[in-house]
């Protein structure tokens, strides 16, 4: 009896296990945190309990979100083409637009979704308040016990009331390429701005797939102590053991 019991379990195991692999996400354990790039701003992001969210979709040459991840959430920082791939994604998630339907206003988000909570800080694309390349909405989420901080296509330094608006943060993603966005040097300064305790993780830079923009993200990481240079596109963050110092991690969108 015993027998056929500890056959059973683990014949439940293994269907889990490949369920879990099927569904295209890798499986996260209680008391980690995915993170996953795509180029540019698009990430992926599962919580501890399993909940998806996918930043900023991306739909160009070789960037893409993988057809068989289907998230719960979906936010977009503004409306350009590079970053509003909604319909791109698979499944049906909750679609969040920091912007109104025309992109002339902020959408003012603030609200949950599972156990994850979002709100938008309004920014601009460009140094100009939105005259050359419009407005940028930077999202804010908590979940297991961490504050996130994604700047979309942020186009200039922040000010102190953006800065108190934004509040403390553990995890920061920010655009270092230049020409559309801050460029390298320029997010040394919203680094400082924010200082952010964990991670620091480049985006929005020039790759083999994007070669306009000036600046690479070792451009950006080129001098700075505590890089991780991450082979692929994934980095798992233990909760039980997050970075003591804050560290800057590079991945690869492939």
């Amino acid at each position: 009896m015993r027998r056929r019991f500890m056959m059973k379990k683990a014949l439940m195991s293994s269907s889990i296990v490949f369920m879990i692999l099927a569904s295209g996400v890798m499986p996260i354990w209680a008391g980690e945190v995915s993170i996953s790039w795509y180029g540019q701003a698009c990430f992926l992001i599962v919580t501890s309990q399993g909940t998806e969210i996918i930043i900023d979709p991306v739909a160009m040459g070789g960037y893409a979100v993988p057809e068989n991840i289907t998230p719960d959430i979906v936010t977009v920082s503004h409306e350009h083409g590079d970053h509003n791939a909604v319909g791109s994604v698979s499944g049906d998630p909750v679609v969040i637009r920091g912007l109104t339907s025309e992109a002339k206003a902020y959408a003012e988000i603030d609200q949950q979704i599972k156990d994850v909570k979002m709100y938008t800080v309004a920014t601009y694309h460009d140094k100009e308040q939105g005259s050359q390349r419009g407005l940028n909405a930077v999202f804010v989420f908590e979940f297991d016990g961490i504050r996130l901080a994604h700047l979309g296509d942020l186009g200039h330094l922040l000010s102190e009331e953006q800065i108190d608006e934004i509040g403390e943060i553990d995890i920061l993603m920010i655009p270092v390429g230049g020409v559309a966005t801050i460029d390298s040097e320029e997010a040394d300064q919203v680094v400082a701005q924010l200082n952010p305790k964990m991670i620091v993780f480049p985006m929005h830079y020039r790759t083999d797939v994007v070669t306009f923009m000036p600046d690479t993200a070792e451009d950006f990481v080129a001098e700075k102590e505590h890089v991780q240079r991450i082979d692929g596109n994934r980095y798992v963050l233990d909760l039980d053991q997050p970075p003591e110092t804050l560290e800057y991690v590079v991945l690869n969108y492939k």
